[in-house]
């Protein structure tokens, strides 16, 4: 990867978690206000924090492949693990919306990406104001 090519990635990347929680913000009106990790580069990590026990990845790319997914997803659960959290991968295609992936580690291993729940960013923030109520999640 060339040095610009790199710069431009990772200003998209930063553009990304900026977006990602605004989002947040608007969808539960102000009362989540998730930030953003500035020593993730250097110290590894997340890329959000600000909200219990999650860690959240975010990803921004132009096109979206199934083989991206499974990719984030092995590096948002190792992130996690390495910290004892609960891994959320946040990610968004140029001219889509937010999805947002959790893994209920109810019936499947949480590194089979098959069992993963993909949802809406407006879910993800309904379930971050009422988590009780919104789905079941059972994480161990």
């Amino acid at each position: 990867m060339s040095t610009e090519t790199g710069k431009k990635s990772c200003r998209k990347g930063k553009h990304g978690e900026r977006e990602f929680i605004r989002t947040v913000y608007r969808l539960t009106n102000g009362d989540i206000e998730l930030q953003r990790n500035l020593n993730q580069s250097r110290d590894g990590g997340d890329d959000l924090s600000g909200y219990g026990n999650f860690s959240i990845e975010i990803k921004r790319w132009k096109k979206i492949t199934d083989a991206l997914v499974r990719d984030w997803w092995t590096q948002c659960q190792r992130n996690a693990k390495q910290q004892n959290k609960v891994p959320v991968l946040a990610y968004r295609a140029d001219q889509q919306d937010w999805k947002v992936m959790m893994h209920p580690n109810k019936y499947f291993k949480e590194s089979e990406v098959q069992g993963c729940l993909t949802m809406s960013a407006e879910l993800f923030a309904q379930y971050l104001l009422d988590p009780e109520n919104t789905m079941p999640l059972t994480y161990h």
